[in-house]
C-alpha cells in the first residue's frame, strides 16, 4: 500500500531549487536522482492562496472562487477563508473514500473543517484560540512548542512581514519554521495516507531579501550582510528534509508500505523593479471616478468608486485585475475591455521603456466567468517583473510600495516540482516538460490506487515517460 508526503516550500523558484544552489541542498538534490522533476506552470494569477488550492484540488481559480485576499461583501471588502472555497479538496476526496490526510500549515484552510485526519491552519489564522486545528486537541501540541504568536506567520497581520527589520524578520522565520517542524516531524508516527506540510518561510524571506543576492536587481545592495540569508534558510529546510525523510523510511520499513515524495511550490519568485498604480492610470484614462480621493497612501477599497460614472477599477499584488462595471458598460462591455487591454499593453516603465505585457480575458482561462469577483482582463507587467499597486493616495502611475510597505520581489509564474520513490535503488533522474499545477491533485490520487473524481478534468502527469 502507498502513501504519500508533500512538502510544499512556498514560492521555491526553479533557476536557485533546480540550478544555482543545487549542490548545497543534498537531500533535495538525491530526491532528484531517484525520481522525475519539472517546473509547474502555476495558477492565474500565481497567488499563494490560489495556487496552492489549486495543487491540492485539480481545479482552476474559477473552480476554487478565490480570486485574491479579498472579496466583495454587499460594498465592504472581506478578508477570504477556507468558507470562500467552492470546491472539493484532495483531502475531502480522501475523506470520502475512507483514507487519511493530515494537512500542516496549507494556505486557506482556516478555519479548519473536519476531515479524516488532522488539520492545523495557514498563516491566516488570527490565533491559537480560533479554529485553527482539527481535532481540537492538536492545539495542546503546539501550546508546548513555544511562542504561539509566532507559530502560523513572522509577524501580525496580513503583508505584516513588510514592516519587520531584517534582522527581526530572519529571527522570526526560524523560530516560526522551527515550531512548524517540530510539530510536522511529531505527527509522522500518527497513521495517514498523505501527509502535507506547506513552510511559509521562505516567501517571506524572498519577498524582502532578493535585493541582497540579486546583483541584477534595480536596488541590489553590494556586500549586504544578508547576502547569504535566503541559501542559508534553504540549507537548513533540506537539512531538516533529510531528518523527515529519514523518518519516513523507518515508518515504512515498521509499516510495510511506501511512501512517494513530493517537494513542489506553488509559484516561484521574480526580482520586482517597481510597482505601476492600476488604478490611478484607470483614473488618468477616464475610466475610473472616484467620491473622494484619498491623500495619503491608502487601501483600495470600491467604497472609493462612484459606480455611476466609472467604467473600470483595478485590483491586484503582484498582477493587476480590472474588473468593468457591466451594469453601466452594457453593451459595450467587450469593446471597453478590448479597449483597456489594447492602452494597458503600452503602459511603459519608469524610464519610459517599453515593457512586455500579457494580458489574459477571463473566458480564455477560466472555466466559470459568471463569479461575480472574477476580473474582465488579468494582466502581467513586464512577465511579473512589474507588480501592480491598486492602492490609492500615491501621485502619478509608478511607485516602490503600497499602502501596507514595501517589498523587492514577486511572484514568478513557475515553481517547482519533484516526485520520488525512497525505496527505489537506481537513478532516474528524469526532467519532464512543464506540467501544469492542476495535475498534482490527480497525481496523488492515483499514487495512492484511488480513483480520480470524474470534475478532475486535468490529468495525472504520466511518470513513466
Amino acid at each position: 500500500m502507498n502513501r504519500v508526503f508533500v512538502f510544499g516550500i512556498d514560492g521555491a523558484p526553479p533557476e536557485l531549487i533546480f540550478d544555482k544552489w543545487l549542490d548545497e541542498l543534498p537531500n533535495i538534490k538525491g530526491l532528484l536522482g531517484k525520481g522525475i522533476y519539472s517546473k509547474v506552470n502555476s495558477t492565474i494569477p500565481p497567488s499563494t492562496i490560489v495556487a496552492w488550492n489549486s495543487m491540492f484540488s485539480g481545479k482552476d481559480t474559477s473552480e476554487i472562487g478565490v480570486f485574491s485576499y479579498t472579496y466583495n461583501s454587499n460594498g465592504v471588502q472581506k478578508l477570504v477563508s477556507s468558507n470562500n472555497i467552492k470546491c472539493d479538496l484532495i483531502w475531502d476526496i480522501l475523506t470520502k473514500q475512507k483514507k487519511k490526510t493530515i494537512a500542516l500549515y496549507v494556505p486557506l484552510s482556516y478555519p479548519v473543517k473536519p476531515i479524516n485526519g488532522i488539520m492545523v491552519s495557514d498563516f491566516m489564522t488570527p490565533g491559537i484560540g480560533s479554529r485553527c486545528t482539527y481535532p481540537d486537541h492538536i492545539k495542546d501540541r503546539i501550546k508546548k512548542l513555544g511562542n504561539t504568536e509566532m507559530f502560523f506567520d513572522v509577524a501580525v497581520g496580513l503583508a505584516g512581514h513588510k514592516g519587520v527589520e531584517i534582522d527581526v524578520l530572519i529571527k522570526n522565520t526560524y523560530e516560526m519554521t522551527e515550531m512548524q517542524l517540530h510539530l510536522l516531524e511529531d505527527l509522522l508516527s500518527e497513521q495517514w495516507d498523505l501527509f502535507i506540510g506547506v513552510m511559509i518561510g521562505t516567501d517571506r524571506l524572498q519577498h524582502m531579501l532578493w535585493n541582497h543576492f540579486d546583483e541584477t536587481h534595480r536596488n541590489f545592495i553590494v556586500n549586504s550582510p544578508y547576502k547569504n540569508a535566503l541559501k542559508d534558510y534553504y540549507k537548513y529546510l533540506d537539512k531538516r528534509l533529510g531528518t523527515i525523510l529519514d523518518k519516513i523510511k523507518n515508518l515504512d520499513r515498521k509499516d510495510g508500505k511506501k511512501t512517494f515524495i513530493i517537494i513542489a511550490s506553488d509559484h516561484g519568485m521574480i526580482k520586482q523593479e517597481g510597482k505601476i498604480n492600476i488604478n490611478n492610470w484607470l483614473i488618468k484614462e477616464g475610466y475610473l471616478v472616484l467620491k473622494d480621493a484619498p491623500k495619503e497612501p491608502t487601501r483600495f477599497s470600491t467604497s472609493f468608486i462612484d459606480f455611476e460614472k466609472s467604467l473600470a477599477y483595478g485590483g491586484g499584488a503582484y498582477n493587476a485585475r480590472i474588473y468593468i462595471n457591466k451594469k453601466l458598460a452594457g453593451k459595450d462591455y467587450k469593446s471597453i475591455r478590448d479597449d483597456i487591454a489594447r492602452k494597458v499593453v503600452n503602459i511603459p516603465d519608469d524610464k519610459d521603456n517599453k515593457i512586455s505585457t500579457q494580458v489574459f480575458f477571463s473566458e480564455d482561462i477560466y472555466n466559470n466567468t459568471s463569479d461575480p469577483e472574477c476580473p474582465g482582463i488579468t494582466i502581467y507587467f513586464d512577465n511579473l517583473q512589474w507588480a501592480s499597486n491598486p492602492d490609492l493616495g500615491q501621485e502619478g502611475i509608478y511607485s516602490w510600495k503600497t499602502a501596507v510597505g514595501a517589498d523587492v520581489a514577486g511572484h514568478s509564474r513557475q515553481g517547482i516540482f519533484i516526485l520520488a520513490d525512497l525505496q527505489s535503488k537506481s537513478a532516474i533522474d528524469k526532467k519532464l516538460n512543464d506540467i501544469d499545477i492542476r495535475q498534482i491533485a490527480p497525481t496523488i490520487i492515483r499514487l495512492l490506487g484511488l480513483d480520480i473524481p470524474d470534475d478532475i478534468e486535468a490529468s495525472p502527469i504520466n511518470i513513466d515517460r
